[in-house]
């Protein structure tokens, strides 16, 4: 497509997770000329249709899910002359910045690249930097397992290093089987196409969290969305989460917290602490963190949007972080964040942990009956049943996010979705 306008050119890296690009595309060239770098699937109709649904905004290639998808992106960079690189999605995380180093665009120090995708990398870099980190010990067999309950002692986590949406991960107790458990983590990580193939796990000290809020629905863990452009920080906005389903799936959270101001401060200043350590310099940031008696403790440091932020800070404070973000990757100023307008939620109910068949769910027109909600989609039908083994992506039952001005409707819907009103379950 031809540049009428003469926008600066931007080379964005589609990779699996939301938004879908008929979210961002529109808003990215708006003010630049795209073009999109993608992954054939290898399904003949469905990467046509997302070629299609690409060209509808911007001209694109897919050039990606090979064994050099660095080079590729620097070969066709060096052709077309981008200002800046982009990327939303983890998958694509390090090569976003890795191509963007070696060509001289905005990108994070050279020494953040091994932490972006290594949770190992992650908290030495953290340790190094000053951050309190639980203890951990690589696993790569099954007898490093056994030694490394014996030096991180229990309860434990066990989670690949290099994972996403809590895959193959799992609680390690006294009473669990190491044998069984280093059976099933790793046969369903090399069974994962998120994974790297690689079988390096972490065994990490398990985080005691410590409620800090008065509802109980809230869980004991947060994230902070930030900003960071030339090493400069900017935090968003704290999110609140919902409690985890077994198997630390994820069913979503409220944003902004309502956690008084001296917790918010505590929370963001460890996670300017932790992006500080991290290496972490041009860059959207969305830091996990425990709230534990002893202060906020990270969980995770991700150079990336964390899922459903960009919805969150449109309906919450009428944002544009897919600007604002493309304008930190070509070196351009970033607009501030106005005042508070409502509260958002981001909402994925997961089925339980274990193998079962849904019999009753909802459809998108009775969720979008609801007043508060503003897009619904469904992942499951009556008579499928949930791959929840596969993390917070394959039990999630539905993706629905909603806005309120009070969080205490919001709540209210989190209940009714995670009740039999919304979802049953067939007998065994």
């Amino acid at each position: 497509m031809a540049n009428q306008k003469n926008l600066p050119r931007l080379v964005f890296l589609d990779g699996p997770g939301p938004p879908p690009p008929v979210w961002y595309l529109p808003r990215l060239t708006e003010n630049f000329e795209v073009h999109v770098l993608w992954a054939p699937t290898g399904d003949e109709k469905r990467d046509e249709l997302h070629a299609r649904t690409l060209s509808q905004f911007c001209g694109n290639s897919p050039l990606l899910g090979g064994s050099d998808d660095l080079g590729a992106i620097l070969d066709f960079s060096r052709t077309w002359h981008p200002e800046g690189i982009l990327g939303f999605s983890e998958m694509v995380v390090t090569e976003t910045h890795a191509a963007a180093l070696e060509l001289g665009l905005p990108a994070n120090e050279p020494k953040s690249l091994p932490a972006l995708r290594s949770k190992e990398e992650q908290r030495i870099a953290l340790a190094k930097g000053g951050v309190p980190v639980p203890r951990f010990a690589s696993v790569l067999s099954l007898s490093d397992l056994v030694e490394a309950v014996g030096e991180v002692g229990l309860p434990a986590v066990l989670k690949p290093s290099a994972g996403v949406g809590s895959m193959a991960t799992y609680h390690v107790t006294k009473d669990v089987d190491l044998a069984a458990l280093w059976e099933t983590a790793a046969s369903r990580y090399t069974a994962d196409p998120r994974g790297n193939g690689s079988m390096h796990f972490v065994l990490e000290e398990m985080l005691i969290g410590e409620r800090w809020h008065d509802d109980p629905r809230y869980a004991s863990y947060a994230s902070v969305e930030s900003l960071v452009q030339n090493g400069s920080v900017t935090h968003y906005a704290v999110t609140d989460k919902f409690p985890l389903s077994e198997t630390f799936r994820e069913n979503g959270g409220v944003l902004p917290s309502t956690l008084p101001g001296y917790r918010i401060n505590s929370i963001l200043e460890c996670a300017t602490q932790a992006i500080s350590a991290m290496g972490v310099t041009n860059s959207m940031v969305h830091t996990e963190v425990m709230l534990t008696a002893d202060g906020p403790r990270i969980i995770e440091v991700n150079s990336r949007l964390g899922g459903g932020v960009i919805e969150h800070l449109h309906l919450s404070f009428d944002y544009d972080i897919v600007t604002a973000m493309a304008n930190v990757a070509t070196g351009r100023p970033v607009a501030p964040l106005g005042p508070r307008l409502r509260s958002s939620a981001l909402y994925f109910p997961q089925s339980p942990a274990k193998d079962v068949t849904l019999a009753k769910v909802p459809t998108v027109d009775e969720l979008m009956a609801f007043d508060e909600v503003v897009e619904a989609e469904l992942y499951y039908a009556a008579g499928d049943r949930p791959d929840w083994a596969r993390g917070t992506s394959g039990g999630k039952l539905a993706r629905v996010i909603a806005a309120s001005e009070s969080p205490d409707q919001l709540l209210d819907l989190a209940d009714f979705l995670a009740s039999d009103k919304a979802f049953t379950y067939a007998p065994d």
